[in-house]
């Protein structure tokens, strides 16, 4: 079945510029707020200093530009950035970028991300969905949650683009895109070795090497080896939980000519490690009456466990279960990316890639010696993409092109092995998709302060599912019924589905002065239809159509002070229609499914700002509002779901904020002294879109700080370094299942204080 319906680009649009005074509002306001506030005052006082805030290169339209010139939400974090602010993986990025969540949720992973930007995203890392945020690595989609939490290894910067980029980035970007990019080699030998030791057993280990190997040819290569004991444990077993045991590595071959250039890189991770630390609350009486009050236990010896004494405190980092949680997972790329310059003015690009994932999870739903629900995962993935783009632009330099043809292809699957309360049983799903899009976009400079910027793209898609749902006998082998038949809860059963969908977006941008740039954007996104999950019934399978968002964003970005203020700031209004959800048959909450149920408004602002008060003082401060929340429930009568009008989407905080002042001052002989804290806040969320109090997980903040000594001309750096200074203990999603439990994953970065230092040659 074709679905070729493109729904409300129209009303939606008229809608959102009957909001966006209101926007613009906000985004006035917010500049008001800021330039009038004493940050930018006291700079606007300071004598002048002897530098200047340095200019950051981004490539969110496919080509290199200055990230003030950008008309696009952007945030972008060099590889200074991500080491001075004591970043381990991809995953803290979420602390320092307005309105992003990115937290581990992946059958037990701390590999697993879920990413979430103004209020969309997917915390399902099964193969039948897809993300709403999309993850590239040196320009390649990756398309599954697992294994999304990358390890920073020999990175030139990471961007994250706010707001739908279904233009150049196409489907499952409608909440935006995270761009990581790796470093190139230069040629010139070099490279470096650094050693972090920490508490709770860490060690960290990481090299990288590059050298030229004939005129034009370089190769460039990275390891790094992360160790830490577990924050948590098996109480019975001593089996840790929250430990990091991961290797990572990425080679590049970059090959450079008088007209062309080739790079050629694969990366690669390995990771053992025991599954993220999680508890377990609010037993339904039955499951009280089954194994206890409360999810502690103590041994009665001889292999029997018993309760632990009423008003007993138990660790929520701890778990009483027997099960094996080990996790494991390895990722590999590979890519070539061709650049060759046909004329001046005219440049081809081809970027072929390969990518494949394996998984093995291990999550169990109530933490007590008794088997009562375990869940034992794998899964894999294999994707294959190319992409062509004919970037172009006139000689007077006041028109700027790119075309493109992209074709991806994924064939992945999810196995698991269920125990709940010593029934066995299997559930397998398989997806296979086939992705082709053309693409265009043009930018005109009308003036020298205005210009126009406007593109589409088309997306033809066809996905093929597989599934069975199979009981197991007490062997783990299939089970089958008195005539010798295999006993299925879901026979296998294939079924496919197609659709084709038109992203795009324009926007205008005008210079007011060198330090203002005015800009406003319409855009459109929307992610991939899929498949329900996890059915537990015939009726279940089925598939679901696409989503779609249209976007209205005004903002500004100002480079005022002599370069020592940076301050960007936007508001957007959006509307968000055939929202993918997840709904039951009415007296029967194990019968779920996912329809396109429901349509959601999503407004809100965003600022960054970057302050230099003198040579050696520098403030950097993030701010995002985000309100999102149904309008609309569309569901047959037959139907009910667990949200209804006025639901706050999940994993949305209304409020988020980060302040990083960092002092650097010189000392005798060209060496430094850096000192740096970071505060970094978000509001409170829900872990589910039922909105239910058990779901809530309340605000908090995190506390960082370093302390870093740079010899003269940072050959070597050593640093004191400090994470979670507070020791904070939170959820990074809470789900609960009325009249049954509620389900909780803890934190892994709790504190943490060590030193690390870094040679370069």
């Amino acid at each position: 079945m074709r679905n070729k319906q493109q729904k409300g680009v129209g009303s939606n649009l008229s809608i959102g510029f009957q909001r966006l005074p209101h926007v613009a509002a906000w985004c006035v306001a917010g500049l008001a707020a800021v330039t009038g506030s004493g940050v930018v005052s006291a700079v606007e006082s300071a004598a002048a200093p002897a530098g200047a805030i340095e200019e950051v290169i981004v490539t969110a339209r496919k080509r290199q530009e200055s990230l003030q010139e950008t008309p696009i939400s952007i945030t972008a974090f060099s590889e200074v950035d991500l080491e001075q602010a004591n970043m381990i993986d991809l995953r803290d990025i979420g602390k320092f970028t307005p309105g992003m969540s990115f937290t581990s949720y992946g059958m037990g992973s701390a590999e697993a991300g879920a990413i979430f930007l103004r209020g969309i995203g997917q915390s399902d890392h099964m193969v039948t969905t897809d993300p709403g945020v999309g993850l590239y690595i040196d320009g390649v989609y990756m398309g599954r949650n697992q294994g999304a939490a990358l390890d920073l290894l020999d990175l030139e910067r990471v961007e994250v683009l706010r707001g739908p980029q279904g233009t150049l980035f196409g489907k499952n970007t409608i909440g935006g895109a995270v761009n990581v990019v790796s470093r190139k080699p230069s040629g010139e030998p070099g490279g470096h070795v650094a050693a972090t030791f920490g508490e709770d057993g860490r060690i960290n280990l990481e090299a990288s090497a590059e050298f030229g190997l004939s005129d034009g040819l370089a190769f460039r290569a990275g390891i790094l080896s992360r160790n830490r004991d577990g924050v948590g444990e098996q109480v019975f077993t001593g089996d840790e939980l929250g430990d990091e045991d991961s290797l990572s590595g990425r080679a590049q071959l970059h090959w450079s000519g008088a007209a062309s250039e080739l790079s050629v890189v694969v990366d690669a991770s390995k990771a053992r490690q025991g599954a993220v630390p999680h508890s377990f609350y609010e037993f339904a009486d039955w499951m009280v009456a089954f194994f206890g009050a409360a999810p502690c236990f103590a041994s009665a010896g001889d292999g029997q466990y018993a309760p632990c004494p009423s008003g007993a405190d138990a660790d929520p980092f701890d778990s009483y279960s027997l099960d094996d949680l080990n996790t494991e997972q390895d990722l590999l790329g590979v890519s070539a990316t061709w650049q060759w310059d046909l004329f001046e003015t005219l440049t081809l690009k081809s970027i072929t890639a390969y990518r494949d994932m394996e998984y093995v999870g291990n999550l169990e739903f109530d933490g007590a010696p008794q088997v009562v629900v375990h869940y034992l995962e794998t899964g894999a993935s294999d994707q294959f993409s190319q992409e062509i783009q004919l970037l172009g632009g006139n000689e007077a330099g006041t028109v700027d092109w790119i075309a493109g043809l992209y074709y991806f292809t994924e064939d992945g699957h999810n196995l698991q092995d269920d125990n709940q309360f010593g029934a066995l049983d299997q559930r397998r799903s398989q997806v296979e998709t086939e992705s082709y899009a053309a693409f265009g976009q043009v930018t005109v400079d009308l003036s020298e302060r205005l210009s126009l910027t406007a593109g589409l793209r088309y997306t033809d898609e066809e996905k093929d599912y597989d599934i069975y749902y199979q009981s197991l006998d007490a062997s783990g082998a299939p089970a089958v019924d008195d005539s010798g038949q295999l006993v299925y809860r879901i026979p296998p059963s294939s079924l496919g589905d197609s659709w084709d969908a038109v992203s795009g977006t324009v926007n205008g941008k005008f210079q007011v002065s060198d330090e203002l740039m005015l800009y406003a954007t319409y855009s459109r996104g929307f992610r991939s239809g899929g498949f329900a999950a996890r059915p537990a019934a015939p009726a279940s399978v089925g598939a679901y159509d696409p989503e779609y968002v249209d976007m209205i964003e005004v903002g500004l970005k100002a480079q005022a002070f002599d370069d020592r203020m940076r301050l960007n700031v936007s508001a957007y209004t959006s509307d968000y229609e055939d929202y993918q959800a997840q709904v039951n048959r009415v007296g029967n909450a194990f019968d779920t499914r996912v329809l396109n149920a429901a349509e959601a408004e999503i407004d809100g602002f965003e600022m960054e700002l970057t302050a230099l008060f003198s040579p050696w003082l520098r403030v950097v401060a993030t701010l995002g509002y985000t309100d999102a929340e149904i309008t609309k429930v569309d569901l047959d009568p037959a139907l009910e779901a667990n949200f209804s009008k006025g639901s706050r989407l999940p994993y949305v905080s209304k409020v988020t904020y980060s302040i990083s002042p960092q002092a650097m001052w010189p000392l005798a002989n060209g060496a430094s002294l850096l000192l740096r804290a970071d505060y970094a806040y978000r509001d409170d969320f829900y872990g589910q879109i039922a909105n239910s109090p058990f779901e809530k997980e309340d605000g908090y903040g995190l506390v960082n700080a370093r302390i870093e000594f740079s010899s003269p001309g940072e050959r070597w750096r050593l640093s004191l370094y400090g994470i979670n200074l507070a020791d904070k203990k939170y959820t990074r999603v809470r789900n609960y299942y009325p009249g049954f439990l509620g389900f909780a994953l803890w934190n892994t970065d709790r504190r943490e204080i060590g030193i690390s230092g870094r040679l370069e040659f």
